[in-house]
């Protein structure tokens, strides 16, 4: 009997909303997608280009805000208020460097687009698009902080909300400035960078304003209390999450290699791949929300000491995302040609078929690893083992993905640079299937709470004296703390 809900239940209560969240954040891009395309295949194709680089170069903040949710879960667990709101500040700082640091690579995006040599056409609309997404860094960053936040907290539902709120702003803010409706500038793909930017700057500031103004979390965890930076927590936030944020830039970095080779074959082949992307997305998410349910609860498992508990954590995860992946696959296998007219206009339907249908094909098969991949990473990072799977990604990207691109993509063309996906996904997953096989993993440091007693660890705290913190029977007491 574990002290920490992991019923199927209460993994439904974090991935379900998360998933919703995420497929909202998602749709953006597909919806961004999908207005854009009836401006042509130049245009979508540009699309397509700007927003792969641009979350590229946002990808290694991504992943080093994970990092968040992975701290405040395990002293969730290990029953510390205190705590909870002191790594929440440090993810804020964390937050604002990296906006800066991002915003450093706006002067290099046509140098960059000049390496990727794409048609003057597409070219022109991809510059235009990536400088409005990178100079407006901030509001996502912020999002992604915050967001982080209450995953670690298991309290998933406002960012569902807020993520539906944010698709809506920015469809409007799309008809608007795409098209020029209302009185507003007509921009085109330049449009639909700004409202993407300008709906993800909204809800951050919503979102966050729930933290230190609004919402309970303000007077639950006193937050303004700890609202110091504090170099020792801040120097960890950064040790346990580098290696996250390595993992995803230099992953996205495989993949910008494998998008400049595309568009070397062609605007049309570049349309299709940005079209069957977005539709991946959609399959890719409801892994990374698992994995988001795997983390939060495999740390707070941890954070309690109960070791035993975050294994049966992992096998419930992985059955439910299997169930998620036939259901998705069967989607894409039976619906290419319906999926693939949201994208583009009728007339152009026929030029882009050909090239996209096979290729549904092949992001089934990837779906399968990568969502092992993705569930084992999350429930890694909740124990705070980030640096294996880090390994695992950059040598498969950068030893096998990349090589395989540059010898397969100019003899096979565009069937053979999408294939060289389910080389890279199948030994990701084989790879941490290793790991978590062993039990090296689940003794990582775990957290040691500053005030025992104050929280619940289904997730909430209360006001009644619980009892110190417990320890895992099973191992010797573990030294260094994640969070002090």
């Amino acid at each position: 009997m574990t002290n920490v809900d992991i019923s199927y239940r209460r993994l439904g209560r974090i991935a379900g909303p998360v998933l919703i969240a995420n497929l909202s954040y998602t749709a953006m891009g597909v919806i961004d997608t999908m207005m854009v395309g009836r401006l042509g295949v130049t245009a979508l194709a540009a699309v397509g280009l700007g927003n792969l680089i641009a979350f590229a170069a946002l990808s290694f903040v991504w992943g080093m805000l994970s990092g968040v949710n992975t701290l405040v879960a395990q002293a969730v667990g290990a029953r510390d208020r205190e705590a909870v709101a002191r790594v929440f500040f440090q993810g804020i700082y964390l937050a604002a460097l990296s906006a800066v640091v991002v915003s450093l690579f706006w002067p290099l995006i046509q140098g960059l687009l000049a390496w990727i040599g794409p048609g003057a056409g597409v070219k022109l609309i991809a510059t235009d698009y990536m400088r409005i997404r990178i100079l407006g860094c901030a509001g996502v960053i912020l999002l992604w902080t915050v967001d982080n936040f209450y995953r670690g907290l298991g309290r998933t539902r406002l960012m569902m909300w807020c993520g539906m709120a944010q698709l809506l702003v920015n469809c409007g803010l799309n008809y608007l400035l795409i098209f020029g409706k209302l009185g507003a500038p007509k921009m085109g793909a330049a449009g639909a960078a700004l409202g993407t930017v300008l709906a993800q700057f909204l809800v951050a500031l919503f979102m966050l304003a729930t933290v230190l103004w609004l919402g309970p979390i303000r007077r639950e965890f006193e937050v303004w209390k700890s609202w110091s930076f504090r170099p020792s927590l801040f120097g960890r936030l950064l040790r346990l999450s580098l290696p996250i944020g390595v993992q995803y830039g230099l992953e996205m970095g495989g993949v910008t290699v494998f998008t400049a080779l595309v568009a070397r074959l062609g605007e049309v082949e570049l349309a299709a791949t940005n079209a069957v992307i977005q539709a991946w997305n959609v399959g890719y998410m409801g892994g990374i929300a698992l994995s988001v349910g795997a983390t939060t609860l495999v740390g707070q498992c941890i954070g309690a000491g109960e070791r035993g508990a975050a294994r049966i954590v992992v096998g419930r995860v992985m059955r439910i995302g299997y169930l998620f992946t036939v259901a998705i696959g069967a989607l894409y296998v039976l619906a290419p040609n319906q999926i693939m007219a949201l994208f583009v206009s009728g007339e152009e339907l026929p030029r882009l078929l050909p090239f996209a249908r096979p290729l549904f094909s092949v992001v089934v098969v990837c779906l399968i690893f990568d969502l092992k991949f993705n569930i084992l990473s999350g429930a890694l990072r909740g124990a705070g083992d980030t640096t294996y799977s880090m390994l695992v990604n950059v040598l498969s990207a950068w030893l096998l993905f990349v090589p395989a691109l540059l010898l397969v993509t100019p003899r096979y063309g565009l069937i053979g640079a999408w294939s060289c996906f389910i080389l890279h996904v199948f030994v990701m997953a084989l790879g941490v299937d290793i790991r978590v096989r062993g039990s090296r993993w689940l003794h990582r440091p775990r957290h040691r709470p500053l005030v025992p007693g104050d929280i619940d660890v289904t997730g909430s705290f209360s006001s009644v004296e619980a009892d110190a913190e417990r320890s895992d029977p099973s191992s010797e007491q573990l030294s260094a703390p994640v969070v002090d």
